[in-house]
């Protein structure tokens, strides 16, 4: 026992000694040797991504060494971008002798950095304090480098020293495209609700069929535009893989776009749809691949626009390039994963309601007949607007207009056979919608025969659908339900028709593409 004990003051002793001498101000000095590692280029386009930490897109990184005898203490790093970043620090207590430190500095930067069009030099400064037994010190370094114009695109940030010059090296930025995804511009979602009305308004995110004959809509769309695929100038390129890449707006304003901007813009396109979709980089080549709402991957030859073939066609020749894809090196980006993680697109300039009419886009071809439409619409199927509570959406303009009796808007085509019904209320959940409307079928005399659940896509958001067979005294028909909450507002969206009768399906959907908050 009493060896026990003397055992454990000698410890002690051997604890607070050692304490002592941590404590103790050596008979040395500390010394403060630094590298410093920066990034030459930032994405304007991007410039949302760089300051979140778990994206790893750190602009600098110093590291700090103490090669002398003694402790370095209150280390504070201070950082700056001139014009497009204010200045953080960070503070460490202490680096020991022979110790090292690393710190990464992720910018928040500036939105003005969307306003440029060409690349603009500016500064990154650092400035590192310190003490040394008890004398104050202080290092700033300044380095150089480019905020790129809003298009400007580079394939990779990393210096020669980090880069193994492999293909997925040389293209490491490649998540950073999902930036030029603009989903929700409402530009790109009136050319995409366009195109979906040339098929005969397919609700795309309902099956794979629906999925098909709206991507072809789109498709169709552009191909009657005259849209076309160019090549990238020459003259652009410098020593790093570098490229000006249009937003979908632009392809669409311009009619046409590099491999790159048009697999950007029918990616984004068929995201306005619900579909989920991805772009593939493989050496010299960009595409995308569409997910239809069964699972099925298409991959599309977005450059075969050029040639006016059918969407099908395009089907095809996507197989083709995809094949050659998986038999090298590639890289495919998951849009929605991405920008879940916080790579957005940069804000963008608002553009005139009436944009599409100015640069030129109809749905008419050169005959100047409509492709597609529902035939039920007459006088050359003008539509007009209604504005609900926190909602709207288009109908046929010869209908009557909709009623609204309090939580509950009502709209009937002039044949009574169609009926189109907005169901709102607010604090409630969706499955009080659902319990609402089927107990009012059953108070109605209508008996549910079946019912099918899914997903599907309004406003932007993916809702809870539910396809329903119903009968009733006056025969059977069918109706399409979509289900969902926004800004503690729970919303049923549904239309009914006369079974089997697709011209009413395809107006239904129609109208729910139209269908917007706010």
């Amino acid at each position: 026992m009493r060896a026990k004990i003397v055992g454990s003051i000698v410890l002690v002793g051997l604890l607070l000694f050692s304490m002592f001498m941590y404590a103790k101000p050596s008979g040395g000095e500390g010394k403060l040797e630094y590298k410093v590692y920066a990034k030459k280029d930032i994405i304007s386009a991007a410039y949302k991504a760089y300051g979140n930490p778990k994206l790893g897109m750190w602009v600098a990184k110093v590291v700090l060494y103490n090669t002398g005898k003694g402790a370095i203490r209150n280390i504070k790093i201070s950082y700056s971008i001139d014009t497009y970043s204010q200045q953080i620090s960070k503070t460490y207590p202490i680096l020991v002798p022979g110790g090292t430190l690393v710190d990464l500095y992720y910018p928040i930067i500036s939105s003005d950095v969307t306003k440029l069009t060409m690349p603009t030099p500016s500064n990154l400064r650092i400035r590192i304090e310190y003490e040394v037994n008890g004398k104050k010190k202080t290092e700033e370094i300044t380095k150089s480098l480019q905020i790129l114009g809003i298009h400007d695109f580079i394939f990779s940030s990393l210096s020669p020293e980090e880069s193994t010059g492999s293909f997925y090296d040389t293209f490491s930025n490649a998540p950073l495209i999902v930036a030029w995804v603009t989903t929700t511009d409402p530009v790109v979602r009136e050319f995409a609700d366009m195109g979906n009305r040339l098929a005969g308004g397919a609700g795309a995110s309902l099956s794979d069929e629906e999925a098909i004959k709206s991507l072809s809509g789109i498709w169709q769309l552009a191909v009657v535009n005259g849209f076309s695929y160019k090549t990238e100038p020459s003259s652009y390129w410098t020593s790093k893989a570098a490229q000006h890449v249009m937003y979908p707006r632009d392809v669409i304003r311009d009619k046409s776009g590099t491999c790159l901007d048009l697999a950007i813009w029918f990616a984004t396109l068929a995201t306005t749809q619900g579909l989920k979709a991805y772009i593939v980089f493989m050496p010299g080549h960009a595409f995308p691949l569409i997910q239809l709402p069964s699972g099925s991957i298409i991959p599309v030859e977005a450059t075969a626009i050029n040639s006016k073939v059918s969407f099908q066609d395009a089907v095809k020749m996507g197989l083709q390039t995809w094949q050659k894809a998986t038999q090298g090196p590639y890289q495919v980006i998951d849009i929605a994963e991405y920008q879940s993680d916080g790579i957005i697109p940069p804000e963008l300039p608002q553009l005139p309601p009436n944009v599409l009419k100015e640069w030129g886009i109809s749905a008419q071809t050169q005959g100047g007949g409509a492709e597609g439409g529902t035939g039920n619409q007459e006088e050359g199927g003008e539509w007009v607007i209604y504005n609900g509570n926190g909602f709207s959406f288009q109908y046929p303009a010869n209908w009557q207009q909709p009623e609204d009796y309090g939580g509950y808007v009502y709209l009937v085509s002039n044949d009574a056979e169609f009926e189109f019904i907005v169901m709102y209320a607010q604090g409630y959940t969706v499955q009080d919608m659902v319990q609402s409307f089927e107990q009012t079928l059953q108070e109605g005399g209508i008996t549910i025969k079946a019912r099918k659940e899914t997903q599907a896509d309004i406003a932007g958001i993916t809702a809870y659908a539910v396809l329903y067979s119903l009968s009733s005294q006056y025969g059977d028909f069918a109706a399409v339900a979509r289900y969902f909450t926004s800004g503690g507002t729970a919303y049923a969206v549904i239309y009914d028709f006369p079974r089997n009768n697709q011209e009413y399906n395809q107006l239904g959907e129609q109208i729910v593409s139209t269908f917007r908050l706010g």
